[in-house]
């Protein structure tokens, strides 16, 4: 049977945040995953880090903690990797005359994000966009390229050795006295990264997770361009191979995961009253993701099973408090003193009792 200290069940986002995290304490680890499906719902999401609250105009919740961990995070994975990861750029938010004065307000109360659009940002606008009452300036904001990030992460663990392709069954996991055991691989701890499957796991059968899903269109925009992301009521991101990533929405009630056609109509509606340029749409990705009641991390050690562990209900702010999160559970898992988060998360004792 083969020995490791930790096994990882899914790579998305969060598997590959934590995993990083244990690479980076030089601890032994296999990550498993099945390959098909686990990065899709983090492609779902826009992947933009982002430190203001685009509706109150304030900064995120703990923004000075959470930001610059995400940076480092990044921007050592590009060294380690080789490759480019995060694109700086702007947010140029389109807003109504009411909405607009709020804007200004926190910008003269200090809020250091947020700038009045010049000349260029204008003449951009108005190339390119139809009608709109007045604009407003985010930055900087990053755009983390997901699917390289997710690729090049297995592509490191393949060659080291530290993968297994395998659609993981909990049925075939035990935990006793300290040990795991999965199929050949025994460890001592255990850490779900497993997104949306997590409301399947026997483990954390209390957890209150939500059915939820999620789409997003690619559209090719020619002429439109990639130096910022547009904000209006809908969000255009600049994506991989000169695409735009636009969405994504939110069901709470569904059967299936096929494309909403409704959803489509509406979006390309939307956009055809938004834009000038004409588009097309390349894709349209659909995915379950996971998420809680008031949409709260589930992030901790199992309060009866000390070798278990998750990592989950990231949701939006996945590729920004992610990093830190995955930080913060490292640290629990190595460390023998419990130390207070600097990013607080509810105790899975709340919910699983």
């Amino acid at each position: 049977m083969q020995q490791t200290q930790f096994l990882v069940v899914g790579l998305g986002i969060a598997g590959t945040l934590i995993s990083y995290e244990l690479w980076k304490a030089g601890k032994d680890f296999i990550v498993i995953d099945d390959s098909s499906e686990s990065s899709k719902a983090s492609l779902v999401a826009g992947a933009v880090i982002n430190p203001v609250n685009i509706h109150k105009w304030e900064p995120v919740a703990l923004a000075e903690a959470i930001i610059p961990t995400a940076l480092e995070t990044y921007r050592s994975l590009e060294v380690l990797l080789n490759i480019a990861l995060m694109d700086e750029m702007s947010i140029l938010s389109f807003q109504s005359h009411e909405a607009h004065p709020l804007f200004l307000q926190k910008k003269n109360e200090g809020n250091r994000w947020l700038a009045e659009a010049n000349a260029h940002d204008i003449l951009s606008a108005e190339k390119n966009f139809k009608q709109f009452d007045a604009l407003g300036i985010i930055k900087p904001v990053w755009k983390i390229q997901a699917l390289k990030l997710i690729e090049q992460w297995k592509q490191f663990l393949q060659e080291k050795q530290l993968f297994l392709k395998d659609r993981f069954q909990v049925k075939d996991c035990s935990v006793s006295a300290g040990t795991v055991v999965y199929k050949e691989l025994s460890a001592e701890k255990i850490i779900f990264c497993e997104g949306a499957a997590a409301s399947q796991n026997s483990f954390f059968r209390s957890l209150p997770f939500n059915k939820n899903r999620g789409e997003a269109l690619l559209l090719s925009i020619p002429g439109l361009s990639p130096q910022y992301i547009y904000h209006h009521s809908t969000r255009l991101v600049p994506a991989a191979d000169h695409l735009f990533w636009c969405g994504s929405n939110y069901q709470w009630q569904f059967d299936d995961l096929l494309p909403d056609r409704q959803w489509r109509i509406n979006t390309e509606t939307l956009l055809h009253n938004w834009l000038k340029l004409p588009f097309t749409v390349e894709d349209h990705i659909v995915a379950e993701r996971p998420t809680t009641a008031g949409q709260e991390f589930v992030v901790g050690v199992h309060p009866a099973m000390p070798s278990v562990a998750i990592l989950n209900g990231l949701g939006t702010k996945g590729f920004s408090a992610g990093p830190l999160l995955a930080k913060q559970l490292c640290n629990e898992l190595l460390s023998t003193q419990k130390a207070k988060p600097v990013l607080p998360v509810k105790p899975l004792g709340k919910w699983l009792k």
